[in-house]
């Protein structure tokens, strides 16, 4: 089995319980080592760290799946770490028909995704390690919840392709089936394999949820960035009066509308296809207002090297948002970028109230992603969003 030596530093953070080495952090290796090969990983001075699957064309060179060195990398670990992630949503924290099953690293299982909607599992894999075991994975999947019968491959997106992967999205294992509906809070949400991620974004799920006491009848509420209309559905079945719901998408848009219909409200709310920034301006130079505004981007910084860039756009974003709330308003505010921390995100939003004469006041303790996308205390890179709650008033 070839070897990969490793500096201090990246030693150090293994020790504290991080699973993945950067090549940044590689001092040396022994052996030929593939995409996707097995390795040991060891201090320069020979220190056995772990074992896990290389990828020497990857920034990421190894995805440590055990620390054990008796420990073998085969199809038994995996069906007994998804049978544990699957049991701690379960049993823990009381999740039932739509969840996050697994979540990479914080599972154990780098380089995996595995998101349950009722019948259907969708799975997702960025390493090359983690491919050779991909029917393993489906198998342990439908093993560990019986409930589960479709496990549809999402395997598409930028991660994949910087591993050298193929992208796929086609039913792996089980039932030819493609749709389903969930239950979350008080609306309901048509599910689609096909659709973005994994059909549906799970992460801000809680968040969604708090909005609901925030509503009230008569409201008029705008959700900007609202994909398949998560948020302004929320808010729909929460009494609002009126609810926008903003997307560049129009497949999202589409499928928004279904999820209103599905909860009844469709009349009560109003769908625009269009860019987020362009629409937000037309509406403050009509001196539109709204009771509630929700913001809700993509990661605007995928890499570091983009962060000036993407604060710059969370600035414009919220900056714009902040204009159309009311006086004495709220301001829902997010972000899914991991490179962008609370700190910065913090800092961002009071240079934007600052700019547009708002004075903000923290509803909520400073959210962020359900807690079936667990946050590894010892791993920076699985903890990445943020969602603030603001009631808003005019500086005096």
């Amino acid at each position: 089995m070839a070897k990969v030596f490793v500096d201090a530093q990246a030693a150090r953070a293994i020790g504290k319980g991080a699973m993945i080495v950067f090549k940044a952090g590689v001092v040396r290796t022994e052996g030929s080592i593939r995409p996707g090969d097995v390795v040991e990983v060891y201090t320069r001075a020979g220190r056995f760290l772990g074992k896990g699957f290389a990828n020497p064309n990857s920034n990421i060179m190894v995805r440590l799946v055990t620390k054990d060195p008796d420990t073998d990398i085969n199809k038994e670990l995996f069906r007994e770490r998804i049978r544990k992630a699957n049991e701690y949503r379960k049993k823990v924290l009381g999740y039932d028909k739509a969840y996050r099953m697994v979540y990479g690293e914080a599972d154990y299982l780098p380089g995996l995704i595995v998101d349950r909607f009722n019948e259907i599992a969708s799975l997702q894999i960025s390493s090359a390690g983690m491919e050779r075991f991909k029917m393993d994975v489906a198998e342990a999947i439908m093993e560990a919840e019986p409930e589960i019968e479709t496990v549809f491959e999402k395997n598409t997106g930028r991660a994949r392709r910087r591993e050298g992967l193929p992208e796929v999205e086609r039913v792996l294992l089980g039932k030819k089936k493609y749709r389903t509906v969930i239950k979350e809070g008080r609306a309901r949400f048509i599910v689609d394999m096909r659709g973005q991620k994994t059909g549906f974004f799970l992460d801000q799920r809680e968040n969604r949820i708090a909005l609901e006491k925030y509503v009230k009848p008569g409201m008029r509420v705008l959700d900007v960035f609202t994909y398949t209309g998560g948020f302004a559905i929320h808010a729909a079945v929460s009494g609002a009066e009126e609810v926008v719901a903003v997307d560049k998408s129009p497949k999202a848009i589409e499928m928004a509308r279904e999820n209103a219909k599905l909860n009844g409200v469709e009349e009560r709310m109003e769908f625009i296809v269009g860019s987020a920034f362009q629409v937000m301006e037309d509406m403050i130079k009509r001196g539109e207002k709204f009771d509630i505004v929700i913001l809700d981007p993509p990661a605007f910084v995928q890499h570091e090297k983009d962060l000036k860039r993407g604060l710059r756009a969370y600035f414009n974003v919220n900056y714009s948002g902040l204009r159309l709330v009311k006086e004495g308003g709220i301001l829902v505010t997010a972000s899914c970028s991991q490179h962008v921390d609370m700190q910065l995100f913090k800092d961002m939003i009071i240079a934007a109230a600052a700019k547009a004469g708002k004075f903000l006041k923290l509803l909520e303790p400073y959210r962020t992603q359900a807690p079936d996308h667990p946050i590894l205390m010892a791993s920076k890179d699985t903890e990445y969003l943020k969602a603030l709650f603001f009631y808003v008033e005019e500086a005096k």
